[in-house]
């Protein structure tokens, strides 16, 4: 009897420096890629195909999608900034599509003035 199969299986690919959104500071990271292997007898013999990519803090262990490595301290932290509604002045948090307080839409000159 064979006994044959797959498994997932990660391998550190590269290492790099980025902002690490949990961490709030420059630090290492290692990007690792998932891949599915063939296995013979449970032991994995050779990859079947690539799953996917991901980048891990090598201080807090947060993992984040490869697009973070683009980020810098400046686009992450406009990006999670609150912005301020110019019909009333409340501040919302960044993810609020409309103003808390008034209801009011949050619009391009809402974005242009943060």
């Amino acid at each position: 009897m064979i006994i044959w199969g797959s498994t997932g299986k990660e391998k550190t690919v590269d290492s790099s420096e980025f902002f690490c959104p949990k961490c709030r500071e420059e630090t290492g990271c290692s990007i690792v890629r998932v891949s599915r292997y063939f296995t013979l007898y449970f032991i994995p013999l050779f990859p079947l195909e690539t799953l996917g990519e991901y980048v891990r803090c090598d201080d807090c262990q947060s993992e984040y999608s490869p697009d973070v490595l683009d980020l810098t301290r400046e686009e992450f932290e406009k990006a999670t900034a609150p912005w301020t509604c110019t019909g009333c002045g409340n501040k919302n948090a960044s993810g609020c599509d409309s103003c808390l307080s008034c209801k009011r839409p949050r619009s391009d000159v809402d974005i242009f003035l943060e």
